[in-house]
């Protein structure tokens, strides 16, 4: 009986372990989609006005998102309190419209 409950509470922390981690890997994914939102964002800057199109992607508002889920991640990583807030909602709709005096 005292090896199933060690091997219970063992699993246990090899669970909370793995989860960490894939947050973990979730924030450095975060990041790297940052970077390449960044990317595209001079790219766009750079491009000629006449060819862009109709619709522009709202790089702001998708910038605004990430910090949310970052925000989200770190709060649950390392608690202040026991239950998690929450912290807004992400909105998904990154397309506005292209201004029409350009």
């Amino acid at each position: 009986m005292k090896i199933y409950i060690l091997g219970v509470f063992l699993f246990s922390n090899i669970c909370v372990a793995s989860e960490l981690d894939e947050l973990a890997t979730t924030q450095r994914l975060l990041d790297q989609v940052q970077l390449s939102l960044d990317r595209a964002r001079t790219v766009a800057a750079q491009s000629d006005p006449n060819n862009r199109r109709r619709y522009l992607f709202d790089y702001k508002k998708a910038n605004e998102d990430l910090n949310t889920m970052r925000a989200g991640i770190d709060r649950y990583t390392q608690p202040s309190r026991a239950q998690p807030l929450d912290y807004g909602k992400v909105s998904g709709d990154y397309t506005r419209g292209r201004p029409l005096w350009r």
